[in-house]
């Protein structure tokens, strides 16, 4: 098996389009050292981490009915507009989230994963430091103070406690809580290092979407494998994003797209990502779109699967490492 880290990128409902490229990687030969993910990445980065394969994770995409992670509080199952008033005006997001976070709960469980102790990594080659070494990081956005944690490598440092007794489900699902459709998440934190006993975390992807650097090596070392990224989107050129805002809805459309792309636009402009960087085209689906039928999941499954292959054809390790690795 060849040997990569993995970082994924955010993208809602349209995860299938993830799952599918990850096994195209794996049917490659690839193994996943590391994976990093936002959002619906980390939720397939979780998942994959935690040792569930490709194909069994397809399947579960696949019997998912993922409407049933619209939860509302059960008084609301008869009038669901006035839940998701409440859950808005009342708890900052319409859906509650806690059927995301019994299902990856259970599936996590299954694979003996609950804690990120559960996810520690012997890696002595490694430039990360060995309190770092972990199988997966998930980006969360602490909205309480303004500032982006890195799942579990910031819990000691940014909320004072202790990484390895912290639930994985709950940090994912803090990664996936989109702003004002699913509620913010309370981590747990130590009054004297955050100001109060808990921060409320909310989707990565408010500050990073696709954190494609956290694995790079920043000493003098070279890179021992690659570290693929898998983004949601076609490949495209800055004249193709270029928006004229002739209406003030166009105008805050644009002001959203920035604020949630403007961070991880560098990486993309940057040649040493774009080609390490498997490109789905998701075009026709959104992110908010829950109401996926087995025909739409199995067209962003196809369309991974398809980038995937697409990009390994034309993949070279050796090639890369003489145009960008060099220290």
């Amino acid at each position: 098996m060849a040997m990569t880290d993995l970082v994924l990128e955010g993208g809602g409902a349209k995860l299938p389009g993830l799952v599918g490229a990850v096994e195209s990687l794996a049917d490659a030969g690839f193994d996943f050292h590391r994976i990093a993910g936002t959002s619906a990445g980390a939720i397939v980065g979780a998942l994959t981490a935690a040792g569930i394969a490709p194909q069994t994770l397809e399947q579960k995409v696949l019997e998912q009915d993922f409407t049933e992670f619209e939860d509302l509080p059960p008084v609301f199952h008869l009038v669901p507009w006035l839940g998701r008033v409440q859950g808005l005006l009342l708890h900052k997001g319409m859906y509650v989230g806690e059927a995301l976070h019994d299902f990856l709960a259970s599936a996590l469980a299954d694979q003996g994963v609950r804690t990120w102790g559960d996810l520690k990594l012997d890696d002595p080659g490694s430039a990360i430091p060995p309190e770092r070494s972990y199988r997966l990081v998930v980006i969360v956005s602490d909205v309480s103070r303004g500032r982006m944690l890195r799942l579990p490598w910031d819990y000691e440092e940014a909320l004072g406690v202790d990484a390895d007794s912290q639930s994985v489900a709950e940090a994912v699902c803090a990664s996936a809580a989109s702003p004002f459709f699913f509620r913010p998440r309370a981590l747990p934190a130590r009054p004297d290092i955050a100001g109060g006993d808990s921060v409320l975390g909310a989707d990565g992807g408010l500050l990073s979407n696709f954190p494609v650097d956290v694995f790079d090596r920043k000493d003098a070392k070279p890179a021992r494998w690659p570290t693929f990224g898998v983004m949601l989107s076609a490949r495209q050129t800055a004249a193709a994003e270029w928006r004229p805002n002739a209406t003030t809805f166009q105008y805050a459309k644009s002001l959203v797209s920035t604020m949630l792309n403007a961070h991880d636009r560098r990486h993309i402009d940057d040649p040493s990502v774009t080609e390490r960087t498997v490109f789905v085209d998701t075009t026709g689906h959104s992110s908010t779109d829950f109401a996926l039928t087995s025909a739409d999941k199995r067209d962003l499954i196809a369309a991974g699967r398809g980038a995937g292959e697409k990009f390994l054809a034309q993949w070279d390790w050796q090639r890369w490492k003489e145009r960008f690795d060099r220290k």
